[in-house]
């Protein structure tokens, strides 16, 4: 950890393995004067090497569930196992009641959903930095009727979109044209009621409309 003036700055960890999630989440975190650094492992066993090699020099440890080698609340249970849980923030498009229980009970500092509102995920992100408690309200669940819906030809541009695919190589995949890739992804946007492309993933993430690592069968052009 460094000083600056009266504040603490910190090193995080941030354990995710989809490159659009991470970039987005990565420059909200920059953006918050406690932040020192921003390392990302993408697999399980990237993060758990660099827990136990300097399990001292960070001050928040960010955790998605659904990074190669974990599977559930596997990796968070070997986070709890090296002292680190006090540090650790869930950060996932899972929503489950019984997975944020156990987390709230295993001493976690947070279950932080990606999908929320920006300037709530803001928040969460902001409190979980300066040390305090970031776990969903009990309404923050919302009914399936309400879920958001997607076509099928707008979830495969955006499962595409959470690869990390460009909008060229997209058209490329699904032998579409460049402007009805954009077409397709403005419309799941809409429909997501988001402005960005990384929030689009976020929000269908936590609805189940996409699957993380799925992949999409084209026709290339």
């Amino acid at each position: 950890m460094l000083e600056q003036g009266d504040k603490t700055m910190i090193d995080v960890l941030f354990i995710e393995d989809q490159p659009v999630v991470s970039e987005a989440t990565a420059d909200k975190l920059s953006r918050n004067a406690r932040v020192a650094s921003i390392h990302v492992c993408q697999t399980a066993e990237q993060a758990l090497q660099a827990l136990r090699s300097q399990p001292h020099r960070w001050g928040l440890i960010l955790l998605d569930l659904d990074v190669p080698g974990a599977v559930g609340l596997s990796l968070a249970m070997e986070i709890k196992q090296l002292g680190l849980a006090p540090i650790t923030c869930v950060l996932t498009g899972t929503q489950r009641g019984d997975y944020v229980a156990q987390i709230a009970a295993d001493g976690f500092q947070g279950y932080i959903l990606k999908a929320m509102d920006i300037e709530e995920l803001v928040r969460a992100l902001d409190a979980a930095l300066a040390g305090g408690k970031a776990f969903p309200s009990a309404t923050a669940s919302q009914s399936s009727a309400d879920n958001p819906r997607l076509t099928a030809r707008q979830t495969e541009c955006l499962q595409l979109v959470s690869q990390g695919k460009t909008t060229k190589e997209i058209a490329r995949i699904l032998g579409l044209h460049v402007g009805t890739v954009n077409y397709h992804i403005e419309s799941a946007m809409d429909a997501l009621e988001v402005r960005s492309r990384a929030h689009a993933v976020q929000r269908a993430l936590r609805f189940g409309l996409l699957t993380l690592g799925g992949g999409v069968q084209g026709v290339a052009r």
